[in-house]
């Protein structure tokens, strides 16, 4: 029987390998910080990540018309233009991040 900070536990361990400071043989205690800086460093590489997708990260092909945004001044131009083009095929895809 092994008296521990924990309680008592049955274990077949010589007190030579136990360890000081109320810890078991083959327990280990996790540091907070590097876990706390670890999840930091997700959560920033995340954010910049979303920063270059929807602020830096939008440019077309050469060649290609430049990319759009669609706002209530934009939709008329937008109907207009998909009216005028009835003899050719016509796709639009309209995707919203909710």
């Amino acid at each position: 029987m092994v008296f521990s900070c924990g309680g008592a536990d049955l274990l077949s361990i010589s007190p030579s390998d136990r360890e000081s400071g109320c810890q078991s043989a083959g327990e280990v205690k996790m540091k907070r910080r590097p876990f706390i800086y670890g999840l930091l460093a997700v959560v920033a590489a995340v954010g910049l990540l979303l920063v270059y997708y929807f602020y830096l990260g939008s440019s077309a092909p050469a060649g290609q018309p430049p990319l759009g945004r669609l706002d209530t001044s934009t939709v008329e131009s937008l109907k207009q233009s998909f009216n005028e083009s009835k003899d050719s095929v016509r796709v639009m895809l309209m995707l919203s991040p909710t």
